[in-house]
C-alpha cells in the first residue's frame, strides 16, 4: 500500500501541520485516528527511498518547542523513527533540533522524559561511531546552556555529552573553553547524592579539558593555531569569578586552572597577570587550607615563570632585579595582608610561610621578607611579624637547611649576609634577636643584647616571649646549644647569656626549668667564682661588625619604644 499526497501548494502546507494538529486534538476519536494515520505515514517513510529530510527538519524545528505533551511525544517518536532508518542521516541536522530535545527532556511526564532520553542516547551513540562527520561547534553552546539546568536529568545528559565531545573533538573544543568552564566548575561542588554522577562527570570533563590545553613553544613568535583559538581573557575572567564561589571544590579547581595555564602557556597567561595576581592573593584569605595551598602554588609558578622569562611588573621596573620582581611584589602584598588582618597572621600565617618554604627557597623567602619588613613603621605589627617568623625559623622542619646554614655563621660568607639581613629585621623584636644569635652561636653578642634589654621597658609581652624561648632551649632544635654547656670554660658567654635570661624571668615554671638546666653545667662554680669571662678572641673587624649591629638594635628599640609611648598618649 502506498499513500499519494496531492502536490498543490496548499496541500503541501496543510500536510505539514495536519499531523501536529491531530495529535494535539482533545477528541478521543480524533486522537485514535491520528495515531493510526501516524503509524501508516511512518511505515511509508521507513520504506521510502526519497524522503525529503531537508523539508521535514524545519517543520520539526518550528514545532519542537511546543508545550503540549502529545505534540512532544509525537515529535520524539518521529525523530526516533527517522534516526532508525539507515538511509536517513538525521544526525547531520541534529544541531537544529538538539536544543528542543533538551527542552523536552525536562518535561515533567516520565514517559516523555524516558523517550527523549532514549533518543538522545541513540544520537550520542551515533556521534561516537561517526565522530568525523559531527558539527561539534554548532552544538557545544547548547550543551553549555543545559549543563546549568536545575533539572538533574537535563544537567547530567548535557555534561555527559560535553565529556564525549571533548574526548572526540579534542582541540576543536578550545575556542569554547571559557563557556565550558562556566558550565563545569560549579558542577564540581554539587553535594547531593542524587547529583553524584553529574559531579563525577564534571570532574572528568575538567581533567580532559586541562589535557587539551596546548603547550607554548619556546619561541614566542611561534604560536600554534590551537593556542590562538583560546580566548584567554574570557577564560581568566571565568576563573576569577569562580575563585569566590561558595564551595571549596570550585574555588580549588579555578586556582589549579591558573597553575595549568601558567605551566602550559606562560607568556600568554602573563598578559592577564594584573587581573590574576590580586584575585589569587585574595584566595589567601580563604578558610580552606587546600585553597590557600593552591594559591601559594600559583604564586610559586608565577615566580618561576617571571624569573624564566625575566618579566617585571610594570610599577617597578628598576635596574635592581629584586625590586621589580613579582616574587617581591607577592611578599610585600602578603605582609600587607597580614598587617590589614592580624587574625589571618595569627590563624594561618605560620601555615602559609611554612608552605612557601616548601615550594621555594626558605633562605630567599626570609631574606626578601626581612628586606621589606626592616622599614616597617608600625612597631606593633613589625614585632608581631618578627615573632611569628622567628618561631617558624626555630621550630619548622621546612627550615632545617636555613637553620643549619645560620649555625655555620661566617661574617664574610653568604651565611653572614643572611644573618645580617635577618638581624636588622629581627631588631624589631628584642627576644627574637636574642634567639637568632643563639641559633647562629653568637653567644657574646646575645649576652650584650640582654644587657641592653634589661634597660628597656620590659613588658609582660617580653616576659612571655622569654618564657617561650626558654621552652625552645629545651627542644631538639637547641640540642647543640645544650651540648656546648658541657664545656663551660670555652662557652662562658653562653652560660652568661642563659643566666641573663634567668635573671630577666620572674620565678615561674620557665625560671625553674632553666635553673635546673644550669645546675647541670659541670664546674660551674669554679668558672663563675674563680675566673672572669674569658676575653673575646674576635678580630677587630668582627668586633666592629657586632658593635654596629648592637648600635642598630639599640636605635631600633628606642624608636619602637618612643612610637609605642606616643600611641599610648594619643589613645589616652
Amino acid at each position: 500500500m502506498s499513500l499519494k499526497w496531492p502536490e498543490t501548494p496548499r496541500c503541501r502546507t496543510s500536510r505539514k501541520y495536519l499531523m501536529f494538529s491531530l495529535c494535539a486534538d482533545s477528541d478521543t476519536n480524533t486522537k485514535n485516528g491520528a495515531e493510526l494515520l501516524d503509524r501508516l505515514v511512518k511505515d511509508v517513510v521507513i520504506e521510502s527511498k526519497s524522503f525529503n529530510l531537508e523539508t521535514f527538519v524545519p517543520l520539526l524545528r518550528e514545532r519542537i518547542y511546543a508545550r503540549n505533551p502529545f505534540v512532544r511525544q509525537f515529535l520524539v517518536s518521529w525523530i526516533a523513527v527517522l534516526d532508525s532508518v539507515p538511509e536517513i542521516d538525521i544526525l547531520h541536522f541534529l544541531p537544529e533540533i538538539l536544543d528542543g530535545l533538551f527542552v523536552i527532556l525536562s518535561d515533567p511526564r516520565l514517559e516523555i522524559r524516558k523517550a527523549c532520553e532514549s533518543v538522545l542516547g541513540e544520537f550520542l551513540h551515533g556521534i561516537v561511531n561517526r565522530p568525523g562527520t559531527v558539527d561539534y561547534p554548532a552544538m557545544v553552546n547548547i550543551l553549555i546552556t543545559h549543563s546549568q539546568s536545575p533539572d538533574e536529568l537535563v544537567q547530567f545528559t548535557a555534561v555527559l555529552w560535553i565529556k564525549q565531545f571533548i574526548k572526540l573533538a579534542g582541540p576543536k573544543m578550545l575556542p569554547f573553553t571559557s563557556g565550558l568552564l562556566v558550565a563545569i566548575l560549579p558542577c564540581l561542588s554539587l553535594e547531593s547524592e542524587s547529583r553524584k554522577n553529574i559531579r563525577e562527570n564534571a570532574r572528568q570533563v575538567n581533567q580532559e579539558l586541562v589535557k587539551i590545553i596546548p603547550a607554548e613553544s619556546e619561541a614566542p613568535q611561534e604560536a600554534t593555531d590551537d593556542i590562538l583559538t583560546l580566548d584567554l581573557e574570557s577564560i581568566v575572567q571565568v576563573l576569577i569569578d569562580n575563585m569566590t564561589h561558595s564551595s571549596i571544590p570550585t574555588r580549588l579547581a579555578a586556582l589549579r586552572w591558573v597553575y595549568s595555564l601558567l605551566d602550559q602557556i606562560p607568556r600568554r597567561t602573563f598578559k592577564s597577570i594584573e587581573k590574576l595576581f590580586p584575585a589569587v592573593l585574595k584566595a589567601l584569605e580563604d578558610d580552606s587550607d587546600e585553597v590557600i595551598m593552591a594559591a601559594l602554588e600559583d604564586f610559586a609558578e608565577i615566580r618561576s615563570v617571571s624569573d624564566q622569562f625575566k618579566l617585571l611588573h610594570n610599577s617597578a621596573q628598576e635596574d635592581h632585579k629584586i625590586q621589580g620582581s613579582y616574587f617581591r611584589r607577592f611578599i610585600r602584598d602578603l605582609l600587607t595582608l597580614f598587617k590589614k588582618d592580624r587574625q589571618i597572621l595569627d590563624d594561618r600565617g605560620h601555615f602559609m610561610i611554612r608552605q612557601l618554604c616548601l615550594l621555594l627557597s626558605a633562605e630567599e623567602i626570609y631574606s626578601v621578607v626581612a628586606d621589606i619588613l626592616v622599614d616597617e613603621t608600625d612597631p606593633v605589627f613589625a614585632s608581631a611579624m618578627v615573632e611569628a617568623l622567628s618561631a617558624i625559623l626555630l621550630t619548622a622542619s621546612e627550615l632545617f637547611e636555613l637553620r643549619a646554614s645560620l649555625r655555620k655563621f661566617d661574617r664574610t660568607l653568604q651565611q653572614g649576609h643572611v644573618f645580617t639581613k635577618l638581624y636588622r629585621c629581627w631588631a624589631h623584636n628584642s627576644v627574637a634577636t636574642v634567639s637568632l644569635c643563639l641559633l647562629a652561636q653568637q653567644y657574646q653578642h646575645a649576652s650584650d643584647l640582654l644587657g641592653v634589654i634589661a634597660d628597656l621597658d620590659v613588658t609582660v609581652e617580653h616576659l612571655a616571649e622569654i618564657d617561650k624561648l626558654v621552652q625552645l632551649i629545651e627542644s631538639p632544635i637547641f640540642t647543640h646549644l645544650r651540648m656546648q654547656l658541657l664545656d663551660p670554660e670555652t662557652n662562658a658567654y653562653l652560660v652568661r647569656t642563659l643566666y641573663g635570661l634567668l635573671m630577666l624571668l620572674p620565678q615561674s615554671e620557665a625560671f625553674e626549668n632553666l635553673r635546673r638546666r644550669l645546675d647541670c653545667v659541670p664546674l660551674l662554680q669554679r668558672v663563675s667564682q674563680g675566673q672572669s669571662v674569658p676575653p673575646s678572641d674576635m678580630v677587630a673587624a668582627e668586633k666592629a661588625f657586632f658593635a654596629d649591629l648592637l648600635q642598630y638594635f639599640i636605635n631600633t628599640q628606642k624608636r619602637q619604644q618612643a612610637s609605642i609611648r606616643h600611641d599610648r598618649k594619643s589613645h589616652s
